[in-house]
């Protein structure tokens, strides 16, 4: 699907962040400054789970002992090493699939804004209305559903691999195991094609799915003919739900899910082991493993990390790199739990067009006086994983009219030394309002926003911010965009 073709397009930008050695979650590595020699000398010597937990990590907190295979240490009594186990990640397996749902789901909202708000101008307005009847349409379909082909043989078997994918980094038995004709490989990829298979029907029927949110089935969206033609006049229709998704899905993202642990094996260890570039490693793996590579994105790791070339207790007894300036290590890590933004914000002039063509047309009297305004604009994002923090955006800007944006949604960033790009999306609701000499009009509509910024660190919590956001608004007739620039202070915490 275009969503995840959108998502994967991030890791070439996000990738060029160098690995913290100190923590899963930290992201800016200059600023660790605990040694690997303050990791050997911990004084608790009580075993505990190697892989850091979210608290440790935004607290800076570190396992107390390491393993003896990593540090070159033995028990006391001369006995076999043996790491706790560990069991399945319930909580962060579901937190990723929740983030890549948000992030395919902000696709449908942009590409699909008309029908979204195709009832009154508000989301979601008869949702159990809307669900059982597009359930009905479904157990009428035939096969298709009416999107292009590569849709349902390639998209969606992308989309299958990458959560297949986000069960085998969650499973400590399956995360390090490689393709190979045991049954032991086999068995841990038939569980990650379960979790896809679950994953892929409530995508297509669940009650988060897509068709609740573009209303395909639905009697407010009626069907389409075989040549893009709405609405439908031809023998044959198709209402945007087909069996296709739910049966393409699972296997072919189960296939293209095996297709890279194979190249993975055969290829890329044979690149591995004839050279040591680590640049032409890291392009290969990323190159063979694209999808991989994404859901080590949302795993909080780079996208050319193999839990299968890493010792225990990888993402914290990594191999240092060359130590940096000391101007650039400070005495204590920075705080990575979020960040609190408030500055100045501008809006441009306003686009309007017909939304069945996409032509401009002239805006109305209240869209047009919504042009041209300044004011201020506060947000406060919170961390939950290593790229991906939720984030509440309130804004007012004033001019020919009084206009306040209230946005929430997600954002996904990573740092390059001093700079952390990010690029987020939000949904929430714009109100305009205009006082003239006879009455005063005031509106609330539904908008996204999707929005570029990138944070340059002055001092170990200041930020300077710089972001630019589209906001759209409008009907299933009408649509208005504005440009929002917008400039300040970030602090972190």
């Amino acid at each position: 699907m275009p969503a995840v073709a959108a998502f994967l397009s991030a890791i070439v930008a996000f990738g060029q962040s160098l690995r913290s050695p100190c923590r899963a979650t930290i992201d800016v590595p200059e600023d660790c400054s605990t040694t690997r020699t303050e990791l050997v000398s911990a004084p608790d010597p009580a075993p505990v789970d190697y892989r850091l937990s979210d608290r440790q990590a935004f607290s800076g907190g570190f396992p107390a002992q390491s393993p003896p295979s990593v540090l070159g240490s033995s028990p006391s009594d001369g006995t076999a090493y043996e790491p706790e186990k560990q069991g399945f990640q319930w909580r962060r397996a579901l937190t990723e699939s929740f983030t890549f749902l948000l992030i395919e789901q902000a696709y449908v909202v942009h590409t699909d804004f008309r029908w979204v708000v195709s009832e009154n101008g508000i989301p979601f307005n008869h949702y159990w209305r809307d669900y059982k009847q597009s359930l009905y349409a479904w157990t009428q379909s035939g096969w298709n559903d009416g999107d292009p082909d590569w849709f349902g043989y390639i998209g969606h078997p992308i989309q299958g691999a990458l959560t297949g994918f986000i069960q085998i980094q969650n499973d400590p038995k399956s995360e390090r195991l490689e393709f190979s004709k045991t049954k032991a490989y086999w068995k841990s990829r038939l569980k990650a094609g379960l979790w896809n298979a679950a994953y892929s029907t409530q995508w297509n029927l669940g009650p988060l799915s897509e068709v609740t949110v573009e209303k395909y089935g639905s009697n407010d969206r009626s069907p389409w003919g075989t040549n893009g033609s709405w609405p439908c006049t031809t023998k044959h229709c198709y209402t945007g739900v087909g069996q296709i998704d739910i049966v393409m899905t699972p296997l072919g993202g189960m296939g293209w899910l095996i297709g890279e642990d194979f190249l993975d094996k055969k290829v890329v260890r044979h690149v591995e082991e004839s050279t040591q570039n680590r640049l032409l490693i890291d392009t290969v793996r990323i190159a063979l493993n694209p999808i991989r590579a994404g859901a080590n994105m949302l795993h909080g790791e780079h996208p050319w990390y193999r839990a299968s070339r890493e010792s225990v207790g990888s993402g914290v007894f990594r191999e240092q790199k060359s130590a940096a300036p000391k101007e650039e290590v400070p005495k204590a890590q920075l705080p990575n739990r979020g960040n609190v933004f408030f500055g100045y914000s501008r809006t441009g002039p306003s686009h309007c067009e017909v939304v069945i063509n996409g032509s401009a047309t002239v805006c109305d009297p209240l869209s047009g006086a919504s042009s041209n305004l300044s004011g201020w604009d506060t947000s406060v994002e919170k961390m939950y994983l290593r790229y991906f923090g939720a984030i509440a955006d309130f804004s007012g800007q004033y001019g020919g009219v009084s206009q306040n944006n209230f946005l929430f949604g997600l954002r996904g960033g990573a740092a390059i030394g001093r700079f952390r790009p990010f690029a987020h999306f939000m949904i929430g609701a714009v109100r305009v309002r205009e006082n003239t000499l006879t009455a005063s009009i005031t509106e609330t509509s539904f908008a996204e926003d999707l929005g570029l910024g990138v944070d340059f660190r002055l001092m170990r919590r200041l930020s300077w911010r710089n972001q630019v956001d589209v906001l759209k608004t409008g009907s299933p007739d009408f649509e208005r965009r504005n440009l929002r620039l917008s400039s300040g202070f970030a602090v972190r915490f």
